[in-house]
């Protein structure tokens, strides 16, 4: 039931569903909570959309952390008899197995067109593929309006992270080419060890894909972290984001702004579902990163559809 996708070496963004999270924000950082005091969560701004049932899996519970170390150990392994094994080793485990499964589930439909796309083994953007299984992803219900995104006590270390990125002259756009996306993009990862490798990373679409690209600049218009966003109708998957390792801090509060620029733009053009992987499977500052901007811990059941609409 694990996802048995490879876990990328490479740290400081988000360039692969499993690893990509950009890191440079402590786990620690103070954040304890991811909704309401009486549990339910925030609302993200859209109220044509019903909650998605369930019990949910919070960033910060011994279930989640428990989960993320058992996921990070079965990697590689037998899927079933590396689960067994553990099992065996920890029954405590099976409270863990359990949380997994109730997990509140999003449906999503995807046209038989683009299914080889979104669920097959390679998408041409990205060069690797950008699904990791429906168990325990980390998805965002994308918001129509700032105000109600902004709202609340467990936004209020983005809120601050926004404010700096503003006092910092910080902007992001959607970029309309994916030609001008790469120069930018290029600036970035020439301050990076990795660059070469994510360069490879960024390929051209295929013909009848869509991809959304963005990028943050500082006051200067330096590119200060991009994004890619490969788009399928009412949910969207985030297959790459990272910063400019020598402009820190502000490329961190950059990459915050970034994020709310382009949830935000998504939501406004009708995408209702932002996915990005495996929530188990990244590192603590890569969940802490997912925590804060309001991702939530769920199972996906995709339907194909034949028709036209979504």
């Amino acid at each position: 039931m694990w996802p048995a996708t490879r876990r990328r070496a490479s740290s400081g963004g988000l360039g692969s569903a499993d690893a990509g999270w950009q890191g440079n924000d402590r786990a620690d950082a103070g954040w304890q909570g991811n909704g309401r005091a009486d549990g339910r969560p925030w609302d993200n701004g859209r109220a044509d959309q019903a909650p998605v049932r369930g019990r949910e899996l919070r960033y910060d519970s011994w279930k989640f952390r428990a989960a993320s170390d058992l996921s990070m150990r079965l990697s590689g392994s037998p899927p079933v008899s590396a689960l067994i094994g553990s099992v065996v080793r920890d029954p405590a485990l099976i409270r863990v197995l359990v949380a997994v499964w109730r997990l509140p589930v999003v449906d999503l439909q995807v046209r038989r067109a683009e299914a080889d796309i979104r669920f097959g083994a390679y998408f041409r953007p990205a060069r690797r593929p950008i699904f990791t299984g429906p168990w325990a992803q980390a998805v965002l219900e994308l918001p129509t309006v700032e105000e109600h995104y902004l709202a609340g006590r467990s936004k209020q270390a983005l809120r601050t992270n926004l404010r700096h990125a503003r006092d910092l002259g910080v902007t992001s756009v959607r970029v309309p080419t994916y030609e001008a996306w790469l120069r930018a993009a290029s600036v970035i990862q020439h301050s990076r060890r990795d660059g070469p490798v994510l360069a490879r990373e960024m390929g051209v679409p295929e013909p009848g894909q869509q991809v959304a690209y963005y990028v943050a600049r500082d006051a200067d218009e330096t590119p200060l972290a991009y994004a890619g966003v490969a788009l399928f109708g009412q949910f969207a998957c985030l297959f790459t984001m990272f910063s400019h390792v020598d402009r820190q801090p502000s490329a961190s509060w950059a990459r915050y702004q970034l994020h709310t620029f382009l949830a935000l733009d998504l939501g406004c053009s009708g995408v209702k579902h932002l996915l990005v992987g495996s929530a188990l499977r990244q590192g603590a500052g890569n969940q802490y990163f997912q925590q804060l901007l309001g991702y939530r811990v769920c199972n996906l059941r995709v339907k194909v559809i034949e028709s036209d609409a979504t």
